[in-house]
């Protein structure tokens, strides 16, 4: 395997089901990892394939001391807020520039591993998921930061209102009989507790009152060729985030807006270059096809912002 795969990408899913011949995994909200051990050392990528080994020296480090010398796991770096993974609380971590920051940055991250494509320089992408996870459990040594992710064959509705009540953000349901599928496939589903989804940030508002920097941020998404406007979030921001994004946006504003479709707003608003990510939770789409109670989370670098459609099945 010469270059880093594209990873397997889950489609969302709102038709819920519990079969046979299905595995059903805890949904992490991280930032996707592709660690590779070779002849060279460890790196970490994300889901685009940046080198992000500078922002997790300790992920890297601790599989560089695993007795295996030459693989490619698939899995997902994540941060906890008490029981909660938390993309927002990783946010630190992701867009530090060397090793030494990431360390000071005072946030504990682990990988959680949940798939082998590569070991001993023999290809697996072929295999069934159940047994690429079984080589994957007997191949590391499972110390923190980095950790197994463990499935369940067997779940139900009853589980899921369960794992939901705890605060998890879903789970994967995986073909257990299915090779590894890049990109977007079927073969893995999102069963998600909270609508959420990557949307393309078009603009900004004015701050009032006592809020700084900006009101809130105007989101969008790609139908086609149009550039839909789906509403705004004003909320999950701190002074301090509503700040940097502010500097981010400004040298992006534009005059005219990038949306093609959608009721937009008028008054007070700024708009951008459709450059910036960001991950927003929402509790559902409105008929006129915006958010409803929409909750910032954090900017994602690891998705182009042209990749960003609504997610639906």
């Amino acid at each position: 395997m010469s270059t880093v795969p594209e990873p397997a990408l889950a489609t969302l899913s709102h038709d819920r089901f519990w079969e046979p011949g299905w595995i059903y995994e805890r949904k992490l909200d991280g930032q996707r990892c592709l660690a590779v051990r070779d002849s060279r050392g460890t790196r970490l990528y994300s889901r685009s394939g940046r080198d992000v080994t500078v922002a997790f020296p300790e992920v890297a480090e601790a599989l560089e001391q695993q007795a295996a010398t030459d693989f490619v796991v698939d899995g997902e770096i994540v941060a906890f807020e008490g029981s909660r993974t938390s993309f927002a609380r990783l946010q630190p971590r992701i867009h530090v520039s060397s090793a030494a920051k990431a360390r000071r940055s005072g946030v504990a991250v682990w990988l959680y591993a949940f798939d082998l494509l590569q070991a001993d320089e023999e290809d697996l992408t072929g295999l069934p998921l159940l047994e690429r996870k079984r080589r994957l459990r007997a191949l590391l040594t499972w110390e923190d930061p980095v950790r197994y992710t463990p499935h369940r064959v067997h779940a139900g509705e009853e589980w899921f209102s369960e794992i939901c009540r705890r605060g998890w953000e879903g789970l994967i349901a995986k073909r257990a009989d299915a090779a590894y599928a890049t990109g977007r496939t079927d073969r893995w589903l999102k069963f998600k507790c909270e609508a959420g989804q990557e949307l393309v940030v078009v603009g900004w508002t004015d701050p009032e009152g006592s809020r700084v920097a900006l009101g809130a941020l105007l989101l969008g998404h790609w139908d086609g060729t149009d550039l839909v406007y789906a509403g705004k979030v004003g909320t999950g921001f701190s002074q301090k985030v509503l700040r940097e994004l502010h500097e981010r946006l400004v040298p992006l504003e534009r005059d005219d807006p990038p949306c093609t479709r959608g009721a937009l707003p008028r008054a007070g608003v700024h708009w951008a270059e459709p450059e910036l990510v960001a991950e927003i939770a929402f509790t559902e789409w409105t008929r006129a096809g915006q958010l409803r109670h929409p909750r910032y989370l954090g900017l994602r670098t690891d998705k182009p912002a042209r990749d960003v459609v609504r997610e639906a099945r």
